[in-house]
């Protein structure tokens, strides 16, 4: 018997059946090289080597971004995060979570993809993979998958507050304590953002697959 997962932040309710599946199927997915990736950077810094890493997820980084992150990373508070579970946060943790990813992602190159594709790495356990089309674009759009995702950047703080407290809902309901502990057990030493991250990915795609290219 499958384990089936619920989501959508108490707002907009699917269960993922089977997510025990959704997740070992993850496994051959290229993003698995980016979870794998062990920084050596100072987790406290953001560097513009730290951008190099998300283009294993479709991350869409140029010379705009490097500069950026040349130029204003030094200034960055991340020492004021902790290290720590989503699941585990308070209102007012998220709050500092979703107000550092906004200033990020008003940074020249960047917006609130490329910005949690990057800073997942310095807190692993604390800031979920906001994929545009993924998150914003079909996990928090009523219209998916009757039309396609939304691909349009996020940039706002209040919708990235809005993402965070829908993920963290989905991590902490009642009905999905059990599931959590059975699919932590398939993948031991993954947080379970990055769990969430890697089951909806797999959902995603499988029903809304990458167009083909168009012929030149």
């Amino acid at each position: 018997m499958g384990t089936d997962l619920v989501v959508g932040g108490g707002r907009l309710d699917r269960c993922l059946v089977d997510a025990d599946k959704l997740l070992c199927d993850y496994r051959t997915d290229d993003g698995l090289r980016y979870l794998d990736w062990r920084p050596t950077t100072d987790p406290d810094r953001l560097m513009p080597e730290d951008l190099a890493v998300t283009i294993l997820i479709n991350s869409r980084v140029g010379p705009a971004a490097f500069k950026s992150v040349q130029d204003r990373g030094v200034d960055l508070d991340l020492e004021g995060l902790p290290d720590m579970p989503l699941a585990q946060t308070s209102l007012e943790v998220r709050g500092r979570v979703a107000r550092l990813i906004a200033d990020v992602a008003q940074w020249k190159g960047f917006a609130a993809s490329v910005a949690t594709k990057v800073l997942h790495k310095k807190r692993p356990q604390l800031i979920p993979i906001l994929d545009n089309q993924a998150i914003f674009g079909a996990y928090m759009n009523p219209r998916w998958p009757e039309r396609r995702s939304l691909v349009d950047s996020v940039y706002a703080e209040s919708r990235i507050a809005e993402a965070l407290e829908w993920i963290w809902t989905d991590l902490t309901r009642r009905e999905n304590a059990d599931a959590w502990t059975l699919l932590s057990a398939l993948e031991p030493g993954r947080s379970r953002i990055e769990l969430f991250d890697m089951i909806w990915w797999v959902n995603f795609r499988r029903i809304e697959p990458v167009r083909p290219a168009s012929p030149v």
